[in-house]
């Protein structure tokens, strides 16, 4: 069936996208000359069989050395090549290193994480060298992990902490009110291990405030960090400003550059006569969002009508491309972003709030820009489709909550016509689901904890629920359309930035095949397993007392998505072409792909090939970014859950063994609480089986394992570290078994 007409707007001469994605904040646009001249640079130097030096470089590409120089020093900087004693350049990978970013564990133990995109690996720091969360660094490989060569280029130099200001000691005889004051710091970022001194003016810091401070002097073997104060957060007991300093170490500014703040206060309250031109006129198809009660920003609105095979499922995104130019301050600010961070009660858009929660935002009873992507189902199958540019007007601003309730036959305000609509939806999200696990899709059906607040922000419940059938639906049909969009991209070979999750590593297949084996799951997995074997492992442990443990254990076991310009799949979903195209109000790729898309259906390709080169730089900083924002996101929740858990010391809880460590045991509560057994305050000593990660007691036999039910006190709970501690109230009744009993 061919797709019904709408009402097109008059034409007009369409505006040009070329404009370059920025690198930092610094640089507001490159040249892509620049660009293509570092990458044929780059090829040379790799290209060599031996480190070359400028002079070599410069007469094999006829290029003056001064004006190779800059670029040469600017890929030093990014890691890409490096500089030998002898005044030679080379790629890492020719002379036996490899560029990472280091993190730090929360015990803080160092890690490398390859910027190749290998596994993290521990790292060995020798002499004077210390790091910091973020540097780039050229390390040695090594059996057991990796030795740090050199330090590349820091990373971000400023860091939120706890002020001290005590008085020094007097020496000498000297009296009290003589003695100095000394102003300290202690990082709030538990991945900073170092001690912090304060220099400059501290006269409007108040002790036991937090601030954010600047790097003056980084660490050196045994001198510590040497800090200035920026500014001041708010006081170390709010649970706001806790959340702030969560914000700012992991670089969500909770400030616009002023640049920025100047283009926002340019756009208008709702969209121009002038935006309509050109546009499909959809405002009297009914289209309406499904959200999130507290929900602000509405990326996308749904629409369903009947056709003579199937559906015609639409999907209408928030057009913010229209608005968001390419090198404009605001998309400068919004590639070092991200995303948006979303934390308890507490939230960092990606974008000004007047275009994330007004002028880009799908609100009832507006117009809105959209691009809006039609989908013929028929079967489950998508047989034919259409992307337009589109003004929309949302005629409902539905709850994932109220949704739910009618469907469970609750009281609800919906209206009559959007009922009829909603049960239509679920009957499809139904047929797609299914469609989807057929195909060997992984559902992990993670519960998140909800966190019920205060008026100061604190927990005062913590509510764990399944998604419900609205969270479904609205899933299935985001997921449908960002498989779409990617099959389009990729069958016309369109620079793109895909969504890719790559085949699981063999070594920690045979780890979960070893981890179900010790919960008497004798499942075979194999070296490259479809994902449906997966999927059909949770399905059978979906009765299992440890299940939350054994979906939890097998994401683990998986690889992180991430983007890439390449399309190279996406295990977990089964799916040859993936992408995110759904939310570009909080996320810089889908952003991208609007554009992208733009540029496909009007035809303006000319320009296509300068954006190949910047694809894999959006690709990697928005894979950065958001794992940034997930770490972020984890922290804050931690600190959370330590909160909530401060007002139940004392009090038993039942819960599950989800780690099994030398240290100790990690509990799970029904709420989603983590905390810490340590092995110091068990009754008996307990050997670490590390193979079998199991606990052996040397006196009794009790053997601890990863699933096991436990029942616990809490004994302490640390809010601004995010770590809760327990105590077992008793052992399990178990009887004395061999070790070889419990794992085969």
């Amino acid at each position: 069936m061919p797709f019904h007409p709408y009402t097109l707007c008059p034409d007009r001469q369409s505006l040009s996208l070329t404009t370059t994605i920025p690198n930092n904040r610094q640089k507001s646009k490159r040249n892509p000359r620049i660009e293509d001249m570092k990458e044929i640079l780059f090829d040379a130097i790799k290209g060599a069989n031996v480190p070359r030096t400028p002079e070599e470089l410069s007469a094999k590409l006829e290029v003056p050395v001064g004006d190779l120089m800059p670029l040469i020093e600017e890929m030093v900087s990014e890691g890409r090549i490096l500089r030998t004693r002898k005044g030679k350049y080379a790629v890492p990978e020719k002379v036996g290193l490899l560029t990472a970013r280091i993190q730090f564990q929360r015990n803080g133990s160092p890690m490398a994480n390859p910027v190749n995109g290998e596994p993290a690996m521990p790292l060995h720091i020798r002499g004077g060298l210390r790091c910091m969360p973020g540097d780039l660094v050229l390390v040695h490989p090594m059996p057991n992990g990796c030795e740090l060569d050199s330090i590349v280029s820091r990373g971000k130099d400023t860091f939120a902490a706890y002020v001290r200001i005590e008085k020094k000691a007097p020496k000498g005889g000297r009296k009290w009110q003589d003695a100095k004051m000394i102003a300290t710091a202690v990082p709030c970022d538990l991945r900073i291990p170092y001690d912090v001194v304060l220099k400059g003016d501290i006269s409007f810091v108040r002790n036991n405030e937090i601030a954010q401070l600047k790097i003056d002097i980084w660490p050196e073997q045994h001198r510590p960090i040497y800090a200035s104060v920026l500014r001041v957060l708010g006081n170390a007991g709010s649970m706001r400003t806790l959340l702030k300093a969560v914000a700012e170490d992991h670089g969500f500014s909770t400030e616009l550059t002023e640049e920025a703040e100047a283009e926002a206060r340019l756009y208008p309250e709702s969209p121009e006569a002038s935006d309509y031109i050109g546009r499909e006129d959809l405002r009297a198809l009914e289209t309406f969002t499904i959200d999130g009660a507290t929900a602000k920003d509405f990326d996308d609105a749904v629409s369903l009508e009947k056709t003579e095979n199937g559906w015609r499922l639409g999907v209408h995104i928030a057009d913010v491309s229209h608005y968001v130019r390419p090198g404009s301050a605001i998309d400068r600010e919004a590639f070092e972003r991200g995303t948006s961070l979303y934390l308890p009660g507490y939230t960092v858009p990606m974008l000004p709030e007047c275009l994330s929660n007004n002028l880009c935002s799908l609100m009832p009873g507006v117009d809105r820009l959209a691009m809006s992507l039609f989908m013929d189902i028929e079967s489950g199958k998508v047989v034919d489709h259409r992307l337009v540019r589109s003004v929309i007007h949302s005629h409902a601003r539905l709850t994932y909550q109220a949704v739910n309730r009618m469907f469970d036959g609750g009281e609800t305000d919906i209206p009559d016509s959007v009922r009829d609509t909603l049960y239509a939806m679920r009957d499809l999200s139904h047929v797609l689901r299914n469609r989807r696990h057929a195909k060997g899709s992984i559902d992990f059906e993670i519960a998140e904890p909800e966190f019920v607040l205060n008026e100061k922000n604190e927990p005062v419940d913590i509510i764990c629920e399944e998604r419900g059938e609205s969270e479904r639906i609205i899933e299935d049909f985001m997921l449908l359309a960002n498989e779409t969009v990617a099959a389009l991209a990729s069958d016309t070979d369109l620079p793109f930035v895909y969504r890719i999750h790559e085949d699981p590593d063999t070594d920690k297949l045979k780890t979960l095949e070893k981890f179900l084996s010790g919960l008497n799951m004798h499942a075979h997995i194999g070296p490259k397993p479809h994902p449906g074997v997966l999927q059909g492992i949770l399905e059978d442990a979906r009765e299992h007392p440890a299940y939350e443990v054994i979906r939890r254990y097998m994401l683990r076991a998986l690889k992180k998505a991430q983007y890439s310009e390449k399309p190279v799949g996406h295990y977990a979903l089964a799916l040859k072409d993936y992408c995110h195209f759904t939310s570009p109000i909080r996320r810089y790729p889908d952003l991208v792909v609007h554009r992208m898309l733009k540029m496909l259906i009007s035809g303006d390709l000319d320009h296509t090939s300068s954006m190949t080169k910047r694809m894999p730089e959006i690709a990697s900083a928005s894979t950065e970014r958001e794992f940034s924002a997930t770490h972020a996101e984890r922290q804050a929740d931690d600190i959370m859950k330590a909160s909530f858990m401060s007002h139940q010391i004392g009090r038993k809880f039942d819960g599950v063994v989800s780690g099994v460590t030398g240290w100790g045991l990690y509990v799970t509560l029904p709420n989603m609480v983590e905390g810490l057994v340590h092995i110091s305050t068990m009754d008996d000593y307990f050997e670490f089986d590390r193979e079998k990660s199991i606990l052996v007691g040397t006196y009794t036999g009790i053997v601890f394992k990863m699933g096991d039910r436990v029942r616990v006190r809490v004994d302490h709970a640390d809010v601004p570290r995010g770590e809760v501690n327990f105590v077992l109230v008793a052992p399990d009744e178990r009887k004395r078994i061999n070790t070889n009993e419990v794992i085969s």
